[in-house]
Parts: C-alpha cells; sequence; structure tokens
C-alpha cells in the first residue's frame, strides 16, 4: 500500500467551497477524491490533476458503497474524509412540510452518517481525520432558517459524540463553522425564497419571511468570505498534527 498522507475524499465537490477546496489541495501536492453527483461535474473535476472524481450523491448508499469500492481497489489508502456536501432549507416551520425537513436532514445529517460509516475502515487504517462542514448555524438559530439551523445543530452534537468515541482509535473529528461564504447558494437562494412566497401567499408570515428572505440574500452577496479561505483553512487543518476540535470563520465573528 502506498503512502495514504495525501489522499483525501471531499464531498459536494462541484461548487463553492468544495470545488475551492479540491483545487487548492490538488494545487498542494494532495491528491483528491471528488465526489459529485452530476456527470458534466464529474468530467469537469476530472480534467484538474491530481483529482479523481467519482459519482457521491450522500442521500444514495449505492453510489456511496461505489465509491469507497473503488477508493479502496486502488490501494492508495485515504487519509482525511471532508463532509462537504449540504444543502439549505428556508421557511417558517410552521409552514414547513415534514417532507422538506427530511430532505435537509436527509442530506445534512443522514447523508453524512451514510458515507462516514463506510470510510470509516480507511481512515481507522491510516489514523486520520474527519473534517465536518458545519456553519456558523450550528450554534446560532436564526429565524426562517429553522431547517438548515436544526440540521446544523444535529451535525454539531453528532460530531461530538463521534470526536469522544473515535479519540482512543486515534482518529480525529475537526468542526469548521463557516459564517456567510460566497457561493452560488445565494442565487439558489433567490430562486428558493420565490418559491417559498408563492406557497405562502396569505400566511401571516409572507410579509416578515419576505424580509428576512431578502436581507439575507443581499448579505450573503456582499459581505461574505471567498470560498478558497475554506480550502486555506482545511489544509492547515489537514497539516496539523493535533488541530482544534472548532474551527468558526466567519467575515464578522
Amino acid at each position: 500500500m502506498t503512502n495514504s498522507n495525501n489522499y483525501v475524499l471531499i464531498t459536494g465537490a462541484s461548487s463553492g467551497i468544495g470545488r475551492a477546496t479540491v483545487e487548492f489541495l490538488a494545487s498542494k501536492e494532495f491528491y483528491v477524491y471528488a465526489g459529485a453527483r452530476k456527470q458534466e461535474d464529474i468530467r469537469e473535476l476530472n480534467k484538474l490533476g491530481n483529482v479523481t472524481a467519482l459519482e457521491i450523491d450522500v442521500t444514495k448508499q449505492d453510489t456511496i458503497e461505489n465509491a469507497v469500492k473503488y477508493i479502496k481497489n486502488q490501494k492508495t489508502g485515504l487519509n482525511a474524509l471532508i463532509n462537504n456536501a449540504g444543502i439549505a432549507r428556508a421557511g417558517p416551520l410552521m409552514e414547513l412540510p415534514v417532507k422538506e425537513l427530511y430532505e435537509q436532514f436527509d442530506v445534512n445529517l443522514f447523508g453524512i452518517h451514510r458515507i462516514t460509516r463506510m470510510v470509516f475502515p480507511l481512515l481507522l487504517e491510516s489514523k486520520g481525520k474527519i473534517v465536518m462542514m458545519s456553519s456558523d448555524s450550528g450554534f446560532f438559530a436564526s429565524p426562517f432558517f429553522g431547517p438548515y439551523c436544526s440540521s446544523k445543530f444535529a451535525l454539531e452534537g453528532y460530531s461530538d459524540s463521534l470526536r469522544r468515541e473515535l479519540i482512543i482509535l486515534g482518529v480525529k473529528i475537526v468542526i469548521i463553522e463557516p459564517g456567510r461564504v460566497n457561493t452560488s447558494i445565494w442565487e439558489k437562494g433567490e430562486v428558493l425564497l420565490n418559491s417559498l412566497l408563492a406557497r405562502l401567499k396569505g400566511s401571516i408570515f409572507e410579509k416578515i419571511a419576505k424580509e428576512v428572505g431578502e436581507y439575507a440574500i443581499k448579505k450573503g452577496k456582499t459581505e461574505s468570505l471567498d470560498p478558497i479561505e475554506i480550502a486555506k483553512l482545511i489544509y492547515k487543518i489537514l497539516n496539523l498534527k493535533e488541530p482544534k476540535t472548532r474551527y468558526l470563520t466567519a467575515p464578522d465573528k
């Protein structure tokens, strides 16, 4: 088996923080297995040096199993899993269909559990790291962002319990808590907000939900971190023998 020190797997690698991290780590002599859902994104990622793109949808167990099987067959080992895949749902909780709350948790919590369980044997062998992409919304709950905040609060608890279970085995859990980051999430947010407002016509929450949503999107587009800052932080964490448990990185701490 070759040295696994520079081999990492990152989910949600097609855009935003994920894509920036793939490119930055690959430029720093890491070898990256990059997970993405869409074939066009996989093709684009495979054009990068030191990158192998794999189909990974964290809500679909078969894609996870196939990706982990591929990595095992390469006999490279694996030094880190970067759980970056995530989605954001918003809206007044009292108007929220259960289906949307389930979709939020299926990616942001259950999906992380699915892939972490599958990758764990490789990380146990390398005494590697698991980097959890949480959020400042994992400790500060905002109104009308209840689905997203609750999923990140859950991820924080999951990660802390897992950290305490794996610490004696030499596997480290590190939580990153970004604030607003300049990614495509804000453009997607505009589409989701319009859809939400159409559904909230006549609701007692319609006016304030519109104001809060528009304010959040404006701030996200104008006062947010470049995703490369998160990529640099991940690089730092991967190179530290004893990283901190949490790293809060935001435009205004």
